[in-house]
């Protein structure tokens, strides 16, 4: 009967990660500007051969560890490079999240207990949409939560196979995004050993045996960076690291509170949840780790000086712990709490209420402000906002009734809403197309360029426009990330200034320019050949000067 009940569920969640993190992938463009660099560095390898030295658009790009890159390339190599295969290694990054939750807590919990948490991380709306829009952060999450888990798993049973996969995890988590994972997780286990009485455990983690697993994976290419180029480790780790967290130097700063909204919309509709399912967690000594966790890393990107949403995905894995165990204690229970009803009744109220917020002046005043292609876009939107309104109304009146309000109801309301708006969201990929991408205008330029044409970025760097053109860019007036790149000899002929753009223009040559539609008039006026635009698309132009 148990073996049943869990292949069932292993069906279960292997059907619901094929809808939620695989299905259509493909179907959409890569998105600026995170997708454009990531997809385009290991493109760069496998094109130049040079897998040590990380280029962007033929630049020198030292922000971060290769191993994603290698795994992209290495997919690229056996499917082919286009937008399936760059995003495959990071589905498959949350599916292997998903399995490995599910399998390891069966290991000290109940088979429903861990069913239930993998179908809470799934079906999350911020692992949903992590999982198919690529950063380094799903590939950062899963090492790290492998970390987390072979660390539970050794406290717990001592077997060595679990310290070897944690120094390993935390080697691999390295090569991915840097040392911050050592620190996460080393604070982590102190202050969980401190909580248990057991700071004498550190003892057994055989710290010196740890050190050299980790180093045999992390210094090979620490050292080859550091022969090849000079200024690899200061910027790597000062720059990149040290500087990032103390100061708000790279412009991604935010208030103390900037992830508490991310964070409730990015584990919707379950994030509700969070505040008893940590209450119910700390008094419970196999949970407390994973509240732990959550404290350590919330709090750490909170102080940084810079922040942005992803950062804090790491946690979604121990949040989905922490709320399927709750949600499982309390099961045969119906929810006392008038005022947790009262919220989940107002939330899925707005969600209700949001159909009609094209038809509020206001509302429609201001997305004609945020671009012009946003109310075309809301347009074409409204069967999403329909089907997300429709889904939330009946929720909504399903916990108008006091008998429903029971555990395994709002577990079920909460997943049928999460696959309404995954599949919502996917029947509307080719919206999703269109937003904040150079494909359409990369076609163009592919359909139009000889061997001989020159293709230039204009006072911005979009980082999709050298993937989709399979070509090098030269970028006037801008440098952005690439500054640092920049300063090599051999990058010299990429970065132009306004001048350069301007005689090349004039020049003989073909030039195609992506720029922003409101520096169009202003180039124009600077060049003495007319410039004919061949297509606009989000606030971008794309123009020719034959």
């Amino acid at each position: 009967m148990k073996k049943n009940k869990q292949i069932i569920h292993v069906a279960v969640l292997l059907i619901l990660s094929y809808i939620i993190l695989f299905q259509g992938i493909g179907c959409y463009s890569l998105k600026e500007p995170d997708e454009g660099r990531y997809a385009e560095i290991p493109r760069e390898m496998v094109e130049g051969g040079d897998w040590v030295v990380p280029h962007l658009d033929h630049v020198r790009y030292f922000e971060k560890p290769p191993l994603f890159y290698w795994t992209v390339a290495v997919s690229y190599k056996i499917f082919g490079i286009n937008e399936w295969s760059f995003r495959f290694p990071n589905a498959l990054s949350a599916l292997a999240c998903i399995m490995i939750l599910y399998f390891a807590l069966r290991r000290r919990f109940p088979e429903e207990v861990a069913f239930i948490s993998s179908v809470v991380l799934l079906s999350s709306f911020g692992f949903f949409a992590m999982a198919r829009i690529v950063t380094l952060d799903m590939f950062f999450t899963l090492w790290l939560f492998c970390a987390l888990i072979a660390f539970a798993g050794y406290y717990r049973e001592r077997k060595g196979w679990f310290l070897y996969l944690f120094y390993v995890a935390l080697g691999l988590a390295t090569l991915t995004k840097g040392p911050v994972c050592v620190i996460l997780t080393g604070i982590t286990i102190v202050m969980f050993l401190f909580t248990e009485g057991n700071l004498a455990f550190l003892r057994d983690l055989k710290p010196l045996r740890g050190l050299a697993i980790y180093a045999v994976i992390t210094l090979p290419w620490i050292i080859a960076m550091a022969l090849k180029e000079k200024e690899f480790l200061y910027f790597f780790f000062i720059d990149q690291h040290v500087l990032r967290f103390f100061t708000s130097k790279h412009k991604r700063s935010g208030p103390i509170y900037y992830f508490l909204p991310v964070l409730f919309a990015g584990l919707l509709p379950w994030s509700v949840l969070i505040p008893r399912g940590i209450a119910n967690a700390w008094r419970n000594s196999e949970l407390r780790l994973f509240t732990i966790w959550t404290f350590v890393v919330f709090i750490f990107f909170s102080l940084s000086g810079s922040k942005l949403p992803p950062y804090i995905l790491p946690v979604f894995p121990a949040l989905a712990i922490i709320i399927g165990h709750l949600i499982h204690s309390h099961w045969e229970g119906r929810i006392q709490q008038k005022t947790e009803i009262t919220i989940y009744m107002v939330i899925f109220a707005v969600f209700a209420l949001s159909a009609l917020l094209p038809s509020i002046a206001a509302f429609d005043t201001y997305i004609h402000t945020v671009s012009e292609e946003a109310p075309v876009i809301m347009k074409d939107l409204r069967g999403f906002s329909i089907a997300v309104s429709i889904t939330s109304f009946v929720i909504f009146c399903v916990l108008i009734v006091r008998r429903l309000n029971t555990f395994p109801i709002i577990f079920r309301l909460f997943t049928a809403f999460s696959l309404v708006l995954v599949l919502a969201i996917i029947a509307n990929t080719p919206v999703i197309d269109r937003m904040n991408s150079t494909k359409e205008l990369s076609a163009v330029i592919n359909e139009k360029k000889t061997g001989r044409d020159i293709i230039v970025n204009y006072a911005a760097y979009d980082q999709t426009l050298p993937f989709y053109t399979r070509s090098k860019v030269l970028i006037a007036s801008y440098k952005g990330e690439l500054e640092m790149g920049s300063r090599y000899e051999d990058a010299k002929d990429i970065f132009i200034n306004d001048n350069d753009l301007v005689a090349l223009l004039n020049s003989e040559k073909g030039v195609f320019t992506v720029l922003k539609k409101k520096r169009l008039a202003v180039l124009q006026e600077k060049t003495s050949r007319p410039l004919t635009v061949l297509r606009c698309m989000n606030e971008r132009c794309l123009v020719y000067n034959k």
